[in-house]
């Protein structure tokens, strides 16, 4: 099953979403201020800026946003178009909703994604989301599967059990709105003997 869980569905956001979304990303007045070095090592290609939400403020999300922001987490109210997105992501792909938090990426032309794995907590996958707002084509590799990506693509896999990244720098603005349901291992098919979960730990170890 090593891909088993990955999905890329087309066109799913149209026209006057991907407006919508775009005027209220042009709105935030947020500049990232990170002291983990981990985390800037990961976004120094971005050419850009981050934005983190924690949208289910639970326990998990908590934990998650707090490390992959770098302590910067916003705290201010997303539109509603945000959230009807994650209900559509839920009931189209069927995965539960309960533990939920958003990563926008605001990135110029020559920005790039670095090699990594997502923070993940012990028990639970990191699962992502990722919506391609706007943007030209581009690949997304993660591990041995490459992600042709185009502009209003929805694409998802388990971003804590594979290193993912782009080889190219990105020929053209992008913003991204990168999902993370934070989801059992039960539920995606995964054992804590599963191979890719094991290795998830050791790097959870490692970074945190």
């Amino acid at each position: 099953m090593e891909f088993e869980n990955n999905k890329i569905i087309k066109n799913f956001i149209n026209s006057e979403e991907t407006h919508s979304i775009l005027e209220w990303v042009k709105s935030l007045n947020h500049i990232h201020n990170c002291d983990n070095n981990h985390i800037k090592e990961i976004r120094k290609n971005l050419n850009g800026n981050s934005h983190m939400f924690d949208i289910s403020n639970t326990l998990l999300t908590n934990k998650i946003t707090s490390f992959q922001s770098g302590n910067d987490v916003i705290n201010s109210e997303l539109p509603q178009i945000f959230i009807d997105l994650i209900n559509r992501i839920s009931d189209t792909i069927s995965i539960p909703k309960n533990n939920v938090f958003l990563q926008i990426l605001d990135m110029e032309k020559g920005g790039k994604i670095n090699p990594h794995y997502d923070t993940a907590i012990n028990g639970y996958v990191t699962y992502k989301c990722n919506i391609s707002v706007i943007s030209h084509d581009y690949t997304l590799n993660v591990d041995k599967q490459i992600f042709n990506i185009q502009q209003s693509d929805l694409y998802c896999f388990e971003a804590s059990l594979f290193k993912h990244w782009t080889e190219k720098e990105f020929n053209s603005k992008r913003i991204l709105l990168s999902y993370g349901f934070i989801i059992p291992y039960n539920m995606l098919g995964r054992t804590e003997d599963d191979y890719r979960v094991r290795l998830s730990k050791r790097i959870e170890k490692y970074f945190q």
